[in-house]
């Protein structure tokens, strides 16, 4: 393949059967394979564009990736269950993994978000030992299948900074986002319930994903309060005036698309709207209206949001919903404009993007 052709249908099909190869022929030690495959996703979309070009990463924008994947491992797990004791999720059969244990010294020092984490003294070091871990262990092996190494995501790295994703990987990560995340989560989550080290912290029937991977979402109550004022007490969607009770913070590209809180995807919405337009992707109205909002947000709102631990880069924000309307578009997606009332997402809706 050329370095920016498109794969084939052949080719996408024969990615996807060697993805799964990984997750049933390859060999789980530790959770290291499935956190590097979902953060190679998470950057193919917020970094990446639908072409077959290769996509170079540095090893420490892995390297955040993976602190903000173990960061809510960092605390001491407790269910509940008649027997279990509360303890850190164990993410490797032997020793605690190495990347979780650097985590859990922002926990010693009592920083409780990661954007404060990320201002201490010791992040530099915590971030760069971070990406030696990954390019010594994932990265060498995440490839290794049925005895041998099939290197079709990237070769092996020529540099110690930088890891290169070859022609045509970039656009298949992108193009089953969705498939890849719900494999590796799966598989990440059957990994911990079947360490013995876990036994007797999560007994026998308990569910992780909530705990793990946020399907609770964090607490949007500052989200609420903030955004409020900021849309006058109105409905982000219907523009009806906003009752305390009624209003619920939404995810304007929905979490079952990307299952990541960025401050800027956020509105303020009537729980109605929110329960009518579920996941379903905003009509082309509503995104010029998100788009006008955020660009009117001041600094107040970044670091107020940033304090709170969300993330509050407004690039990745609009990098994610590019790529999530591209996909409606290409599947020929209708878009929510209120209840009961859809309507085609055209390309018009991506030319919105452009100015972006």
């Amino acid at each position: 393949m050329s370095n920016s052709a498109l794969p084939t249908a052949d080719q996408q099909i024969e990615f996807l059967a060697k993805i799964q190869r990984i997750f049933t022929e390859g060999e789980f030690t530790a959770t290291y394979k499935f956190a590097l495959l979902i953060a190679l996703s998470d950057l193919a979309v917020e970094l990446g564009r639908d072409t077959g070009e290769p996509l170079a990463l540095d090893m420490k924008q892995i390297a955040e990736q993976f602190i903000a994947l173990y960061w809510p491992m960092r605390r001491p797990y407790q269910s509940g269950l008649p027997g279990s004791q509360s303890d850190i999720l164990a993410q490797n059969k032997g020793a605690q993994a190495a990347v979780l244990n650097q985590v859990k010294r922002f926990s010693d020092s009592a920083i409780q978000t990661l954007p404060r984490a990320i201002q201490t003294r010791i992040w530099p070091e915590v971030l760069s030992e971070v990406a030696r871990v990954i390019r010594d262990q994932p990265v060498r092996y995440l490839q290794n299948v049925g005895g041998s190494t099939d290197p079709f995501l990237f070769d092996p790295p020529q540099s110690r900074k930088s890891l290169v994703l070859k022609p045509g990987v970039m656009f298949c990560l992108r193009r089953y986002y969705g498939l890849i995340h719900q494999l590796a989560k799966a598989g990440w989550i059957d990994h911990v319930k079947s360490n013995k080290l876990n036994a007797t912290v999560i007994g026998v029937t308990d569910d992780l994903e909530s705990f793990m991977f946020g399907a609770s979402r964090q607490s949007l109550s500052v989200v609420a309060d903030v955004l409020r004022p900021l849309q006058n007490d109105r409905c982000f969607y219907c523009s009806g005036l906003l009752r305390r009770e009624s209003a619920e913070v939404d995810h304007f590209i929905a979490w079952a698309r990307y299952p990541r809180d960025t401050a800027h995807n956020f509105v303020l919405a009537h729980r109605s709207c929110n329960n009518a337009k579920r996941d379903i992707l905003a009509a082309e109205r509503h995104v010029e209206h998100w788009l006008d909002r955020n660009a009117s947000l001041g600094d107040d709102f970044v670091s107020t949001m940033q304090q709170s631990g969300f993330v509050t880069d407004l690039n990745t924000s609009i990098s994610v919903a590019r790529w999530a309307y591209q996909q409606g578009v290409e599947n020929s997606a209708h878009g929510w404009v209120e209840k009961k009332v859809l309507e085609n997402l055209g390309a018009s809706c991506l030319d919105l993007f452009s100015g972006s």
